[in-house]
């Protein structure tokens, strides 16, 4: 482990895509409040800018940059390798990244890449990480949510890896509410390590992603509705800082307040294949090495 002991008593937060929207101002909220960071991130041009303003910003706070394509599953692997080598602990663990695309991309598995990254990539993450979570005295793990998921109709997980035929917004509806249907069902099984499992749903947000091609045609219609990425960052920080009520901890915050989980997300004949599925693909993962 390289940190020192002077930061061995501060708080650990991983977070991907660090570098824009959302994430820019997570980052900053982080480290304002004593965080050290990882920030997992594809472009290391991108990452190099936001670190020379971090640095200023929050000149107490270590930042580590860790470079990695979350739909690759090896690189995703290294990644947390690194991680695990850098620090023992980890406090908070945010799964901002996100994919919406307006036509059929695969991965280098040839998976679909709303599969690969809303999904798959932050419960591989979690699994990876799952030792050093359990090393902090109590840690927390974020799914950054969309109501998107409430417009899903139903959930057949053996058609998020390739869906027979692609629809625009609906893959990306679909794989948000399977990143909340696999939590819902590791939830109880992690809390027993004293980690928090959560599903945070900012609201729509303006950022480029809300903006784009891919989402419905009548979005730009209620643009007014939308927050800023600041405000949506406030409402994810909520259900971090949120404490358990009475020894039962929420799943699921909406708009910053704890809310109810789509029918779907919490059907376990559902999350039963879902995740047979997510172990299925990720035990070679984990196994290797």
């Amino acid at each position: 482990m390289t940190s020192n002991n002077a930061h061995e008593k501060r708080p650990v937060a991983v977070l991907t895509a660090s570098y824009s929207g959302i994430g820019t101002e997570l980052s900053k909220r982080l480290a304002a409040e004593g965080y050290d960071l990882i920030v997992v991130n594809r472009s290391s041009e991108r990452t190099a800018l936001q670190l020379k303003e971090l640095r200023v910003f929050a000149p107490q706070s270590t930042i580590h940059p860790v470079y990695t394509d979350l739909s690759d599953h090896t690189q995703l692997r290294e990644a947390a390798e690194q991680i695990t080598d850098q620090h023992g602990h980890i406090d908070l663990l945010i799964h901002n990244a996100g994919v919406a695309n307006e036509r059929l991309q695969r991965s280098v598995q040839g998976n679909d890449l709303h599969f690969e990254v809303n999904t798959f990539a932050p419960y591989l993450l979690t699994e990876l990480l799952r030792p050093q979570l359990a090393a902090a005295e109590h840690s927390t793990v974020i799914a950054v949510g969309s109501s998107a998921m409430r417009m899903a109709r139903g959930l057949n997980p053996r058609q998020l890896r390739l869906p027979e035929k692609f629809q625009r917004f609906k893959p990306y509806a679909h794989t948000k509410l399977a990143i909340a249907a696999a939590f819902q069902a590791m939830a109880d099984d992690y809390a027993k390590d004293g980690i928090s499992l959560r599903i945070a749903d900012p609201g729509p947000t303006r950022t480029a992603m809300s903006l784009s091609g891919a989402m419905p045609w009548w979005f730009p219609l209620i643009r007014w509705y939308f927050v800023t990425a600041l405000q949506g960052s406030e409402r994810i920080y909520q259900a971090i800082s949120a404490i358990a009520d009475a020894g039962k901890d929420a799943l699921y915050f909406e708009f910053g307040r704890p809310a109810n989980l789509p029918k779907t997300a919490k059907d376990t004949a559902v999350s039963s294949e879902l995740l047979a599925m997510l172990r299925e693909i990720s035990r070679k993962e984990i196994n290797k090495g």
